[in-house]
């Protein structure tokens, strides 16, 4: 495993100018006045620069983000422990029919449950025992890897090593509607549709204009 990523080198490889399930948000992120977002027109550039010159960006790894990727073991060791259900390791999966859509599930313990993992810092942490519930940022990610999958739940894994060992594990399953499966399907081939047109519009323009 690379150390900033979490994924093998195969795995990076194998993303190149994909839409992906941890990225799916920044793909259906949308304004309060229903215009897409900065951040979702800079994730198509970045798709579009990655299909041109055949390799992953660069991202910043925050301290924060080593952490969950470091603390990712422990998290799946706890709930093995908690529950007996034991995770399996998953490959990246591409979506069975939209081209350039796929998922890297952090695992699943059986065909049809998935395995979500976070491992936030403690406050938010702290926040989602206190909900109880499924953290509405993470489930976009969800959908999308039942998407891509086939699973049909995912269980949401919360996990904090720094905690008093009672309170490390916070699990709960989540399972999308039709409705809900539908909506980012639907959004996840608008997506990729623009990012064709786009690579399309870089290719077909003039690299010299002289007068």
């Amino acid at each position: 495993m690379t150390e900033a990523t979490g994924l093998s080198p195969e795995q990076i490889r194998q993303r190149v100018g994909c839409l992906t399930a941890s990225s799916i948000k920044r793909a259906l992120a949308v304004l309060k006045n229903g215009k897409p977002s900065d951040d979702r027109a800079a994730y198509m550039r970045e798709l579009v620069a990655e299909r041109l010159v055949g390799y992953a960006a660069d991202h910043y790894v925050t301290a924060a983000m080593q952490h969950g990727i470091d603390a990712e073991p422990l998290a799946k060791e706890a709930y093995a422990w908690a529950t007996g259900r034991m995770v399996e390791p998953m490959p990246t999966v591409p979506h069975p029919k939209i081209p350039h859509f796929m998922a890297t599930p952090d695992g699943r313990i059986d065909a049809a449950t998935g395995i979500e993992i976070k491992c936030p810092n403690s406050a938010k942490f702290i926040a989602w025992r206190l909900e109880g519930v499924v953290p509405e940022e993470h489930k976009l990610q969800m959908i999308a890897q039942c998407l891509c999958a086939g699973f049909s739940s995912v269980e949401f894994i919360g996990f904090d090593p720094r905690m008093p060992e009672p309170q490390q594990l916070f699990v709960r399953r989540f399972t999308p509607t039709a409705n809900e499966l539908a909506a980012v399907e639907a959004g996840a081939v608008q997506f990729l549709a623009e990012v064709d047109a786009m690579l399309a519009a870089v290719v077909a323009t003039s690299s010299i204009e002289t007068t």
